[in-house]
C-alpha cells in the first residue's frame, strides 16, 4: 500500500482561507451579525451621547484616516471596508490584507458623515486591531519555524471565522471551520463509549465514523499516549479512502518523538497525518520541529495574541 501524499492532504484538510471571503454568504452573514451586535450594544438606546452633546444636529462631511501605531501585519481591511460602506461611508484602501506595515503608515482613508464615522469608529477599529494582531503573531511564528510545520488555530476563541481568517492571512492554516466541517473524536466521545461498556474504544469509535458516508473534510482523533496513537494509526491504515489525522493532545515532544519512531517501525506512519496540540507557545514551539509532525495547533494564537495598535484620525472637514 502506497503512503499518503502528505503535502496535498494537508492543504485539502487545513487550508480553507479561500472560503473566508465576502463572496461566501455564510462568512458575510457571520461578519454582518458580529458587527451589527457590536455596534448595537455600543450605541444602546441613547446613541453616541458625546457626539450629539457637542455637535447637536449639525451634519458635516469629514475625512479621516486609519493609521498603524506599531509595526505588524495588517488583516481585516476587507471586513472593515465592507462595514464602513454599509453605514454610508466612502473608503479608499492604501494597504491590502497581508501587508507588513510600520508605525504611522496610513492604511485607509474614509469620507462621510462625522456622526456616523464617530459612531462606528470603535467597532471597526476593534475588528481591525484584533485580526491584525493575530495575523502578526502568526507571521512571526511561521517565520520562526519556517516551512517545517503548518501552524493552525484552535476553536478556543470568541472571534470565530474572523480569527481563523486572520491566522490564514498571517500564513497559517484554518483547521475545522465548525462542528459541521469534519469529524474530530475527542476524549469525551471516548469516555462516553467507555461508560457504555466498550473496552476497545479506539477501535469502536473509528469503526463507527468510518462507516459514515459523509465523513466531512477529514477524520481526526485525539490521543493522550503512545498506545492509543499506535492503535488509532493501525485502524486508520485499514480504513477506506479519506484523510485521517492523529492529534497528540498535551503530549510532550519526547513522548511524541518516541511514538512517531514506533509508528515508522510498525509501518503506519505513512498512512496518517500527525498534529500536536496543547500548551504550545512561541517559547516552546521550536521543540516540536523535526519530530515527524505535520502540523501544530495553538490556542495561544487567538486567545493570547496582542491586538495591533491603530488609530482613526479626522484630518479634514467641510
Amino acid at each position: 500500500m502506497v503512503g499518503i501524499d502528505r503535502k496535498r492532504l494537508l492543504q485539502k484538510a487545513f487550508q480553507r482561507g479561500e472560503e473566508l471571503t465576502l463572496e461566501n454568504p455564510e462568512y458575510l452573514e457571520y461578519l454582518d451579525r458580529s458587527t451589527f451586535y457590536e455596534l448595537k450594544f455600543d450605541l444602546g438606546e441613547k446613541g453616541d451621547m458625546t457626539t450629539r452633546s457637542i455637535f447637536g444636529e449639525d451634519e458635516r462631511e469629514v475625512k479621516a484616516v486609519i493609521k498603524s501605531k506599531e509595526s505588524g501585519v495588517v488583516a481585516g481591511l476587507e471586513e472593515i471596508s465592507w462595514f464602513y460602506r454599509k453605514y454610508g461611508l466612502e473608503v479608499k484602501l492604501l494597504k491590502k490584507d497581508g501587508d507588513e506595515v510600520r508605525r504611522s503608515d496610513v492604511l485607509m482613508e474614509i469620507r462621510g458623515s462625522e456622526k456616523r464615522l464617530l459612531e462606528v469608529e470603535r467597532t471597526g477599529l476593534n475588528l481591525l486591531q484584533r485580526m491584525s494582531g493575530i495575523a502578526t503573531e502568526t507571521r512571526f511564528l511561521v517565520r520562526k519555524i519556517g516551512s517545517k510545520l503548518m501552524i493552525l488555530p484552535t476553536r478556543k476563541t470568541h472571534g470565530g471565522y474572523l480569527d481563523i481568517k486572520a491566522v490564514h492571512i498571517g500564513g497559517g492554516g484554518t483547521h475545522r471551520l465548525g462542528l459541521w466541517d469534519a469529524i474530530l473524536i475527542k476524549n469525551n466521545h471516548l469516555e462516553l463509549l467507555r461508560q457504555m461498556g466498550y473496552e476497545n474504544v479506539i477501535e469502536e469509535v473509528i469503526d463507527r465514523v468510518c462507516k459514515v458516508k459523509d465523513k466531512g473534510r477529514f477524520v481526526e482523533i485525539e490521543v493522550e499516549n503512545k498506545e492509543d496513537a499506535i492503535e488509532a494509526a493501525k485502524k486508520f491504515k485499514e480504513s477506506m479512502e479519506g484523510i485521517y489525522i492523529i492529534m497528540f493532545d498535551n503530549m510532550s515532544p519526547e513522548e511524541i518523538k518516541s511514538t512517531i519512531e514506533e509508528m515508522k517501525m510498525k509501518k503506519v506512519y505513512d498512512h496518517v497525518l500527525l498534529e500536536a496540540s496543547g500548551g504550545i507557545t512561541p517559547k516552546n514551539i521550536h521543540r516540536y520541529v523535526g519530530l515527524g509532525l505535520d502540523v501544530v495547533s495553538l490556542g495561544y494564537l487567538t486567545h493570547s495574541a496582542k491586538s495591533l495598535d491603530m488609530s482613526q484620525e479626522i484630518i479634514g472637514a467641510r
